[in-house]
């Protein structure tokens, strides 16, 4: 008994804190870095941006309030997700539906809205250059 108590006791102290969730005692999955598939640079009255193609693999929950520096739209692959914006009803977009975000909304609930991960296909319009990250 000594022994599974001092190993389990190793192995709390060796997890990393940001793969616990304390208030449910139960792990969480770390979000996986968006993967960028494809950009293009954009030229006439859009000269100075670029046309931006990732996927995404959004883990469960609802995510933080950002914004996003040009219009988003997305496409669920696998899963589904949870999608509102500008602290609006939250809804549902199921694999094969679409969501869309305009210049400067709050995004406010994004996330798997099932255990695992969703996939999500985002094209987006950012600044030359940039990786599209959000804004707080």
């Amino acid at each position: 008994m000594d022994d599974r108590r001092t190993f389990l006791a190793l192995l709390a102290a060796l997890m990393p804190a940001s793969l616990i969730n304390l208030d449910a005692q139960t792990p969480t999955i770390p979000p996986a870095r968006p993967r960028e598939l494809a950009r293009h640079t954009l030229t006439g009255p859009l000269d100075g941006f670029d046309a931006l193609l990732i996927e995404l693999r959004p883990p469960p929950g609802t995510g933080r309030d950002h914004k996003h520096t040009g219009p988003v739209l997305g496409y669920v692959l696998e899963g589904k997700v949870r999608f509102g914006i500008d602290h609006g009803p939250e809804r549902i977009v199921a694999a094969g539906e679409t969501f869309f975000e305009p210049t400067g909304a709050v995004h406010s609930t994004f996330g798997s809205a099932d255990a695992a991960p969703a996939r999500v296909l985002v094209w987006m319009v950012v600044p030359k250059g940039t990786s599209g990250a959000a804004a707080a």
